[in-house]
């Protein structure tokens, strides 16, 4: 099995992708708590950007963060859905870093990325809790699912291997395997935060 340049550009575009959207989701909670007085959610939504507020500086991702902002607030101009919506999409984005470094750390011999992966982890968690405590339980439970299977597909989507020689039926079955293990790692890093 081996990866393309092809399968590896399109696997850091998501990436970069992913970090760009945990800013723009951190940023217009961080905004809209402020707003409100809000000192505990603003506190969370800043926790659960992780490093990805660094790595948007170190890569000059403002442009596109403040392009994918501009298009945030245009599809949500109220508050109480852009609330929701900018949680769902930090909970999707912090889910997909997350599986991401599992992935990678996994194949790494000497540990190098424990550390990031380790930070992401803690911002996915307080992710999760920031959503927990601003919406109703019967909310965020079918919330956090929809949400961890979007990251899980997108996930899957991302990661697929160009394998050598492989029909397009065991590509396929590849996806499925990834979308699954995917899903399963999300769903119990989920239910022990």
């Amino acid at each position: 099995m081996a990866s393309s340049p092809m399968t590896q550009s399109r696997l850091t575009a998501t990436v970069d992708l992913w970090t760009a959207e945990v800013m723009v989701a951190s940023n217009y909670l961080v905004r809209l708590y402020r707003i409100l007085g809000d000192e505990r959610q603003v506190y969370l939504a800043m926790q659960a950007r992780g490093p990805c507020e660094e790595r948007a500086q170190r890569l000059g991702l403002a442009p596109r963060v403040q392009a994918l902002h501009n298009v945030f607030v245009a599809e949500n101009p109220e508050d109480a859905i852009g609330e929701q919506k900018a949680w769902e999409l930090l909970l999707n984005a912090q889910a997909g870093l997350v599986a991401f470094y599992g992935l990678v750390d996994g194949h790494e011999k000497h540990g190098s990325l424990r550390g990031p992966r380790n930070a992401t982890t803690k911002a996915f968690h307080k992710s999760l809790l920031g959503y927990r405590t601003a919406f109703p339980e019967e909310m965020t439970i079918p919330g956090i699912q929809r949400t961890l299977e979007i990251a899980a597909v997108r996930c899957a989507e991302s990661f697929s291997l160009e394998v050598d020689g492989a029909i397009e039926e065991e590509k396929t079955d590849l996806r499925r395997e990834i979308h699954a293990d995917i899903l399963d790692a999300l769903m119990k890093e989920a239910i022990t935060s």
